[in-house]
């Protein structure tokens, strides 16, 4: 594929979406969101603008590449040619979006064979756009992102959790941490070197384009299953939720991993 040509106009389509949420989230009222089940019986919330949203990103991608396949969260898995998938998640953090909290946004990633090689994520609030592009490093609004060179967690030091972690699990470590209730903001924002480390749960949706992001930004990834041994074309079909995954991202190989301080609630 040519990135050069084509990354302008995904671009565009990124934030074209990304202004008629931000339109979206100053009108919404309470009747526009509404409570939808999956597979396994888990609830979360949904609005017309995360359906709409990736209408728009299935109908624009199927126009520039019509035989590539397309996997979203509303929509599921739509196969055509399994070399080459889209991985769309049109609102990540739509309780935020329903709260008027401003960390939320669109993402986009592109897989060749199973390894992420191109991804988007914006934040319409903020208007900022995370891209990547494998082995071009990962960059915020046109300006190159690293991670932290922390070499230790400290009360200096800020880790990003997930909204249930505090539930789950019990963090023994001493450095601040925040819950901004975006999987994909953690992600950005330990690939930015605000966090020096996050701990998230999602489907591949949540995690496709924050990893690339991640990784060419000089983070340490580990997702439970391994995501680049799941099979993309058998993922989220024929009704199925898609299997959950846990992610952990450290800044860089000196800080041990965060799972070595979360204790599951109840050991």
């Amino acid at each position: 594929m040519d990135f050069e040509r084509c990354l302008p106009r995904l671009e565009a389509e990124v934030r074209r979406v990304g202004a008629l949420q931000l339109e979206g989230a100053a009108s919404l009222r309470a009747g526009d969101v509404q409570i939808k089940r999956n597979a396994v019986g888990e609830r979360s919330l949904v609005t017309a603008y995360d359906v709409e949203s990736e209408r728009h990103f299935h109908d624009f991608l199927q126009r520039e590449h019509p035989h590539h396949s397309f996997l979203g969260e509303e929509g599921g898995n739509q196969r055509r040619d399994p070399d080459h998938y889209w991985i769309v998640d049109p609102i990540d953090g739509t309780t935020n979006f329903a709260a008027g909290i401003p960390y939320w946004g669109p993402s986009l990633a592109y897989w060749q064979r199973g390894r992420p090689e191109l991804a988007i994520v914006y934040f319409p609030a903020f208007d900022s756009m995370f891209t990547a592009r494998r082995g071009h490093g990962a960059r915020m609004n046109d300006s190159p992102i690293h991670t932290s060179n922390a070499r230790e967690y400290s009360p200096l030091t800020t880790v990003a959790l997930h909204s249930r972690t505090h539930y789950t699990h019990h963090l023994r470590l001493s450095a601040k941490v925040r819950v901004l209730g975006s999987v994909i903001g953690n992600m950005c924002y330990t690939a930015q070197g605000t966090f020096v480390a996050a701990h998230g749960t999602g489907r591949l949706w949540d995690l496709a384009a924050g990893v690339l992001i991640l990784e060419e930004a000089g983070a340490v990834i580990e997702t439970a299953p391994d995501h680049l041994k799941l099979d993309v074309s058998r993922y989220a079909c024929n009704g199925d939720a898609g299997e959950l995954m846990t992610l952990f991202a450290r800044a860089n190989r000196q800080l041990p991993s965060l799972s070595s301080y979360l204790q599951p609630a109840g050991a």
